[in-house]
């Protein structure tokens, strides 16, 4: 008997193929995202700062104002007088108060008061009898050039003084 010798056996080189690093892409995605969750807020809060600070110490006159229909109005028309230099004020203080005065007579009289929050495209305030309210807000340039007050059936418009 002849012993034969068997042959080793070749082993094929089978490659394995490289696993999709689905781990760190999930961890990427998720940094990413909280990334830009953080610069969106920094830009939010940095304009609404920069809002504030526009209005600290501000004080804005009615110049004009829309009836319901939105045509433009003589300002005497809302307030109801005959003074051709009769104006509204709406002012803001260092803080976070307000002060609108809209009606004739002493501003002791009609004056109307509360605290403000400044939103992006509008202030949301609380009267200090509770009622609350929203004025609209008005950009050019990046800055408040404007802002919408609803009065009755009005929108009156107050300007920086």
């Amino acid at each position: 008997m002849s012993k034969s010798k068997k042959k080793p056996v070749k082993k094929t080189d089978v490659k394995k193929k490289k696993q999709f690093p689905v781990k760190k892409i999930v961890i990427a995605a998720v940094a990413a995202a909280a990334v830009a969750a953080l610069v969106v807020f920094l830009v939010m809060k940095t304009n609404e700062d920069n809002a504030k600070r526009e209005l600290k110490n501000t004080t804005w006159i009615s110049m004009s104002a829309l009836n319901a229909s939105g045509d433009e109005v003589d300002i005497r028309q809302v307030y109801n007088n005959k003074y051709t230099t009769y104006k509204g004020t709406l002012s803001f203080d260092d803080g976070n108060k307000f002060e609108l005065w809209l009606s004739q007579g002493d501003p002791s009289d009609g004056t109307h008061s509360g605290t403000y929050e400044l939103k992006e495209d509008k202030i949301s305030v609380k009267f200090d009898d509770g009622t609350e309210n929203d004025f609209n807000i008005h950009r050019k340039d990046g800055k408040i050039a404007q802002i919408d007050v609803f009065y009755g059936e009005y929108t009156v418009r107050f300007f920086p003084e």
